[in-house]
């Protein structure tokens, strides 16, 4: 099986720090979007708080137990939507550059991010808009039931960015580590220690009520 998903939940928070910018409307938060534009402008140099932030392994793609004989390929080519996910920034107050908010996440993470205008292609906004042509295969050990699927390294945050002392900006950021992540596994084999939900939730939907690989 190719497990290439890693699980990890993370709060993460940088220190607040200060510079000169402008701001209107109740509580520093502009209400006009030229306010908001000449906010984002002159507060080039502020600093991001990231909370609640979360990076774990999602179902995207599927394709339930299929019998296979002992030393056939096993392919994740046919494999069907299941979950769709989509890159998001939501932001409150003054309008920031989405490429800025993600390549600030990124950096907190030490991973790069899809949208953050260096690692991956900005093309494809959804996670399951990948190349038909990337799949997995692999030969079967033994006859019986396989599932096989496609999985993404989601990324979620909450954010604060603080301008001259206020918080000028404040949003919700849905992006990825990785897409196509590739699951082959048979559903008469317990699932490895290391599984990660991505495959377990696989092991759920694809085999049937008492196979081993849903243990």
């Amino acid at each position: 099986m190719k497990r290439g998903l890693t699980t990890a939940i993370a709060a993460l928070v940088i220190a607040a720090g200060t510079a000169g910018c402008t701001s209107g409307g109740d509580g520093g938060a502009p209400h006009s979007g030229a306010q908001r534009l000449a906010t984002a402008k002159a507060c080039a140099d502020g600093t991001y708080t990231w909370l609640n932030v979360s990076r774990r392994p999602v179902l995207t793609d599927l394709a339930a137990g299929t019998h296979y004989a002992k030393g056939d390929k096993v392919s994740t080519k046919d494999v069907k939507e299941v979950a769709r996910y989509t890159l998001s920034v939501r932001s409150e107050g003054a309008a920031l550059p989405e490429k800025r908010v993600i390549r600030d996440l990124a950096r907190h993470l030490k991973v790069g991010l899809y949208g953050d205008g260096v690692t991956m292609d900005d093309a494809s906004p959804r996670t399951t808009e990948y190349d038909k042509q990337a799949s997995a295969e692999q030969t079967a050990e033994a006859s019986g039931r396989y599932v096989t699927g496609r999985a993404a390294d989601l990324v979620e945050a909450d954010y604060r960015y603080v301008c001259g002392g206020r918080t000028v900006s404040s949003g919700h950021v849905v992006t990825w580590a990785h897409v196509n992540d590739m699951i082959i596994f048979s559903c008469g084999e317990k699932p490895a220690k290391n599984a990660d939900e991505g495959e377990r939730e696989a092991a759920r939907l694809g085999c049937r009520e008492g196979d081993p690989a849903r243990s």
